[in-house]
């Protein structure tokens, strides 16, 4: 039996608020002035909550069911329509969810994220949250003032890592596309994790670079140095992992059995 990430609809629902905070968009609709908006802000958590059902049952799940899948996207779609999103515009917002999901079905055909770039892994994998984000950019254009939407890309990416370096124990008794446990399965942790590092520092780099032109935008310098900030811990995170993860826990995975 595989074990649930989410005890229930309550740890769910703590999971997002956790989510909106760490990923700033609690401070996104501060600023726009949308977090007094409680109907709109119930959406966007609802919304979400939709997302991690959907998550948990692939996570949950090595055969999945066609119907069951269907029903948890008729779900995200009413959740999308109650915000008055044109039926045209929701499959194009929520595109880029199709394509996690498929590359959490692709595990299941032996395809393995290891063969997907850091980049359009982390990019994808952190579709719903630029979708929550996308939204609130519509409801309030003017936040483009303060940060650029495009800005985020460098937080998105190293706060993806984040998440899936400190989820690594959790998602060994789950089917969780987890890049990084899957490349620590198939490579090992030493030559992942120098990987990893690589791949934060160039990241890092290049928020610096894009940054040094950008910081006469609104907020941009705050932006700035939220990115550092979680890239300094994820590195450290990194570290401490491979210090501290037994690799005979880690050869535990319920991945482990369907790689070839």
């Amino acid at each position: 039996m595989v074990k649930r990430k989410y005890a229930g609809e309550k740890e769910i629902r703590d999971k997002i608020s956790l989510l909106f905070d760490y990923r700033k968009l609690t401070d996104a609709l501060d600023i726009a002035g949308l977090s007094q908006d409680r109907k709109f802000v119930d959406q966007l958590h609802a919304l979400q909550l939709k997302i991690y059902l959907l998550d948990a049952y692939l996570e949950g799940h090595w055969e999945l069911d066609s119907k069951e899948l269907e029903g948890y996207w008729k779900e995200i779609n009413t959740a999308l329509a109650s915000m008055q999103c044109a039926p045209g515009d929701i499959e194009e917002l929520v595109h880029e969810i199709r394509d996690y999901e498929k590359i959490e079905r692709n595990c299941r055909a032996d395809v393995w994220p290891t063969r997907i770039s850091f980049t359009r892994f982390y990019t994808t994998k952190s579709c719903d949250v630029r979708l929550n984000r996308r939204l609130i950019y519509m409801a309030h254009p003017d936040l483009n003032k303060i940060w650029k939407e495009k800005a985020w890309r460098y937080y998105d990416l190293i706060t993806e890592i984040n998440d899936d370096i400190e989820d690594i124990r959790e998602d060994l008794a789950t089917y969780n596309a987890n890049r990084f446990l899957i490349s620590v399965l198939r490579k090992g942790m030493r030559k992942t994790a120098r990987q990893y590092e690589a791949y934060l520092l160039k990241i890092t780099d290049r928020a610096i670079a894009y940054f040094e032109k950008h910081r006469k935008t609104g907020r941009h310098d705050q932006l700035f140095t939220w990115t550092l900030e979680r890239s300094q811990e994820t590195i450290q995170l990194l570290h401490h992992t491979v210090e501290n993860t037994d690799p005979e826990i880690v050869s535990r995975s319920y991945l482990l059995p369907h790689m070839k």
